[in-house]
């Protein structure tokens, strides 16, 4: 379904949790002036070189199912004569990318916390905190071309 205007809306929710793995979601200070940077993918510790410290495994699967199942979603075309099926599972596939997400901003949050408890550190959020919730916004927004698109699908069959 890529001549649609929810591709889109999906595309635009592909780049931005796409971007999750290349921003970090939130700075980790140190009172011994160390600071950390949390990316979605990893933790290092930034300064003159950056220093790799660990994987995050959980928020790493989650945002490339979340990217993945946007792009997914542009691509799908069901191999029956009417487009309606196909539409359908779009937005079943669209409800559950925003389950994902809301996900992500819960797991983001606590994995955030919990390192910065452990480490006695303050956090402050960055730029790819948000994208999920951005992410959130553009597939509600496919969702609604979505079903915009089946009730004018259900008008062509009431004038047959």
């Amino acid at each position: 379904m890529i001549q649609r205007i929810q591709s889109i809306f999906l595309l635009c929710a592909a780049v931005a949790t796409g971007l999750m793995f290349v921003m970090p979601a939130a700075t980790l200070t140190v009172p011994g002036e160390q600071v950390y940077e949390y990316y979605t993918a990893k933790v290092i510790q930034a300064g003159g070189t950056p220093q790799f410290v660990a994987w995050n495994w959980a928020s790493l699967i989650l945002n490339i199912l979340m990217t993945a199942l946007s792009v997914i979603t542009i691509f799908l075309k069901k191999k029956e004569k009417s487009v309606r099926p196909t539409l359908l599972l779009q937005l079943r596939m669209c409800f559950v990318n925003i389950v994902l997400m809301l996900g992500m901003i819960a797991l983001l949050w606590l994995q955030v916390r919990q390192v910065a408890g452990a480490v006695h550190a303050t956090w402050t959020a960055d730029t790819a905190f948000v994208f999920p919730t951005v992410g959130i916004i553009f597939t509600w927004l496919a969702i609604r071309s979505i079903v915009k698109d089946l009730t004018l699908l259900k008008s062509y069959d009431r004038v047959r």
